[in-house]
């Protein structure tokens, strides 16, 4: 309860408190300073929960989800700021300008999890390869984060995706979320949920008339197949973590 109440009220600084970053983005390395900090904050929080082995693997997944995005944006020549962690609710990157199409929107979105998808890999690798239940542990967590994130609802990446499919996508994502809000009870998740929905539901869709039938198929599969992708990964890695002769 206390560790999530600092991330909550982490979260809702870095909402308010424009002004303090833009004096902070001022010094000197700050961009460094900023996701370096962000970063050691997030690795003891998660530490105090998991030990510092599992918060630091755990965070170095997230890095990699948003240079996944930073990357996306290089690509469709949208400029992207550093990341920025946020204890208990992952981390963010700052998106310095708006994408002319839904379609590039979606990939910058996709970048994310397709990048921390490689990253859970590498772990799950070293898990076969060394034995080791911790690294099936920690793929297992970077399998199921980035699954989350393809949830389709708001600024989730699920949700800057899945509206290329679908106007109706958000009410799918508020429905999922709802329900593992119920199940998990957990404070961080109703309020990533509530802010999700609130975007969503806010949202001007007028420029979904942009997209072609052949972006919402190319889309289908790449969306889709992602997310099985990730819920059979979680499948193989909880059987291979509970084998008897691992």
């Amino acid at each position: 309860g206390g560790a999530l109440g600092i991330g909550a009220l982490l979260l809702g600084l870095l909402a308010k408190a424009k002004g303090l970053l833009v004096l902070v983005k001022a010094l000197p390395f700050a961009k460094v300073l900023l996701t370096g900090g962000t970063m050691a904050l997030s690795v003891a929080l998660y530490a105090w929960q998991a030990g510092f082995a599992f918060a630091l693997g755990l965070v170095l997944m997230i890095f990699v989800h948003e240079m996944g995005h930073g990357v996306a944006m290089k690509r469709a020549g949208v400029e992207a700021g550093w990341p920025v962690f946020i204890p208990f609710f992952g981390a963010m990157i700052a998106m310095k300008g708006r994408p002319t199409h839904p379609r590039i929107e979606a990939d910058i979105a996709y970048g994310g999890p397709l990048a921390g998808t490689g990253a859970a890999l590498v772990a799950a690798a070293l898990g076969l390869w060394l034995h080791s239940q911790f690294f099936l542990m920690l793929a297992y967590t970077g399998f199921f984060l980035n699954l989350f994130n393809l949830t389709p609802l708001g600024f989730l990446d699920g949700g800057r995706i899945a509206r290329v499919l679908s106007k109706k996508a958000s009410i799918i994502g508020a429905i999922i979320m709802g329900g593992m809000c119920l199940m998990s009870g957990s404070p961080s998740l109703v309020l990533i949920t509530i802010m999700a929905a609130t975007q969503a539901f806010r949202r001007d869709n007028s420029d979904l008339e942009l997209v072609t039938a052949e972006d919402r198929k190319t889309w289908a599969v790449r969306y889709f197949g992602l997310c099985a992708f990730l819920g059979l990964a979680m499948y193989l890695t909880t059987l291979l973590t509970h084998a008897r002769h691992f």
